[in-house]
């Protein structure tokens, strides 16, 4: 049962692994454009080739698996490791903070050392611990601002047009990912290894066929959730000039701390999490309150609560129908922690876009009530003082047909004194000045003049967007237009103009002609409408 329960969680923190630190360390890489099927079938060989022969070549004798301080077989030790990364990480991930399998692993590795007597005379071993957590982040952040002045520099800075500077960029970038994903694979591998060793050992083989099947599975079980982090990000140009020189940041530390370290000068690897080195670079961006807390998380909190765990199982629990109890107890706990601030979240957001909509619709109808309102008083303002030309235009008309009246009533007095007049020489005479006194102000009188101004000032406007229609309109036939507008006959217009109504309609045919009206066009509704 423990090496069945040892398979099953190592496989579950090998999906945690690629789901949240290895699809993690490619966010912002957009090169889809650049990689072709083969090419990417290629990369994942690679990649899967590389995890296979770090974890065949690994030595994983550094954690001590083998030493008997305590009584317990090397599978319940594996299983105490594995049960105190799964429960911390789960733990601190239910307190909606960043964590790492990695740094767990460390905690958890100190708390066996610290209990089996060897941790603090292991020298090596606790110089990669303090390295991985503490001095792997500080060197990440340092490459990542000189990686960043160098691509600024070298890229951005220069004459060169945009889209080459993008096509520079992608190609760096699909040559960090390639270089990257292989420093990536030896880390993990040196992670997995020992664990690895531990269940061929309590199954009795150590067969190279059975060591690559396995290395296989637990590839696929890490890559498949990475790919599937990555295949649902929404990549943006604009990140990709921060997760560049991450990721060149990261693949550096990886191959100082991995390759040269262990494989090259044979000492305890510094298993390096991307999470923390990622959030490390970080800094550099806006939120740094939120960066320091998530380092703080990663590189703090989650290696001591895999100590304390692995601590009190080492100590407390042996049995490994317990630890087998307390864990799922723990992982279903935090699992609906996690589940219901999903869904609580979710709900929030949901019932946000509601409100925001609501408050939308709102505003939207108001602004369209307001809209309504406005049209309506312009309308009724157009109308009042279409209402007062009016009133204005039919006092003055009533004023000018009350002064006709009088001087029509002047007239027929005088007519009616000469006709007591016996002196026919007198009466001649002054039939003659009569008759010139009515020819002129039949022609154009004081008052008509005044009506005509009257008339013109208010139709101001109409006289204004007339002329932008028609310029060359002489003083006669804006007055014309003017009258046609109010509705007057030609019969009506030929009397207040003292003209005959034939010229009337010559005046009429050529303000058409000047307008440029068809036939069918009402000149009267024509002149109404502008």
């Amino acid at each position: 049962m423990e090496l069945t329960l040892s398979i099953l969680l190592l496989l579950m923190v090998g999906a945690w692994l690629g789901y949240r630190e290895i699809g993690v360390s490619f966010l912002g890489i957009h090169i889809r454009d650049l990689i072709s099927t083969k090419l990417f079938g290629t990369m994942q060989f690679v990649v899967v080739a590389a995890f296979i022969v770090g974890v065949y070549v690994t030595n994983a004798t550094f954690i001590h698996f083998s030493d008997e301080a305590l009584n317990l077989t090397h599978i319940t030790k594996v299983l105490v490791i594995l049960c105190a990364i799964v429960m911390a990480t789960m733990i601190v991930r239910a307190t909606n903070q960043y964590t790492s399998a990695i740094t767990a692993f460390w905690g958890a590795v100190a708390a066996l050392g610290v209990e089996c007597n060897w941790f603090f005379n292991h020298a090596p071993l606790l110089v990669a611990l303090l390295l991985s957590l503490i001095a792997a982040p500080i060197v990440g952040t340092m490459l990542f601002y000189l990686y960043q002045r160098v691509f600024n520099h070298i890229i951005y800075k220069g004459d060169t047009h945009l889209l080459i500077k993008n096509l520079y960029m992608k190609r760096l970038a699909l040559v960090g990912i390639i270089l990257g994903g292989m420093a990536l694979a030896v880390n993990y591998a040196l992670f997995v290894a020992p664990f690895l060793s531990c269940v061929l050992s309590e199954m009795n083989t150590t067969s190279p066929i059975i060591i690559i099947i396995a290395a296989m599975v637990l590839s696929a079980v890490m890559i498949i959730p990475a790919a599937t982090v990555l295949h649902n990000e929404n990549h943006g140009a604009k990140r990709m000039r921060w997760a560049l020189p991450s990721l060149y940041a990261l693949f550096t530390v990886l191959i100082l701390g991995n390759v040269a370290g262990t494989l090259l000068l044979g000492l305890v690897p510094m298993i390096v999490s991307p999470s923390q080195i990622r959030e490390c670079c970080k800094l550099s961006k806006g939120d740094r309150h939120r960066s320091l807390i998530n380092i703080a998380s990663i590189t703090i909190a989650t290696p001591i609560i895999a100590f304390l765990i692995a601590f009190v199982m080492l100590t407390v629990v042996k049995n490994s129908l317990i630890m087998l109890i307390v864990t799922c107890f723990v992982f279903i706990t935090c699992m609906l922690v996690i589940q219901n601030y999903r869904q609580r979240r979710k709900h929030t957001l949901t019932e946000k876009a509601l409100n925001d909509e609501l408050t939308h619709s709102s505003e939207t109808g108001d602004e369209r009530n307001r809209l309504d309102v406005a049209a309506v008083t312009s309308q009724f303002n157009v109308m009042t003082n279409e209402i007062d030309i009016k009133h204005k235009e039919l006092v003055n008309l009533s004023l000018y047909i009350k002064q006709q009246r009088q001087y029509l009533e002047d007239l027929g007095n005088s007519l009616y004194d000469l006709s007591n007049e016996d002196d026919v020489t007198l009466l001649r005479q002054q039939l003659r000045e009569t008759a010139q006194k009515l020819n002129d102000n039949m022609r154009l009188t004081d008052e008509m003049d005044q009506f005509y101004n009257q008339v013109e000032d208010l139709h101001k406007n109409f006289v204004s967007r007339l002329l932008m229609r028609c310029s060359n309109l002489s003083e006669k036939e804006k007055r014309l237009a003017i009258l046609l507008r109010l509705g007057f006959s030609s019969k009506d217009i030929a009397g207040m103009m003292n003209v005959e109504p034939k010229s009337v309609e010559v005046s009429r045919y050529r303000f058409r002609r000047k307008l440029k009206l068809e036939r069918s066009v009402n000149i009267v509704e024509y002149l109404q409408m502008i």
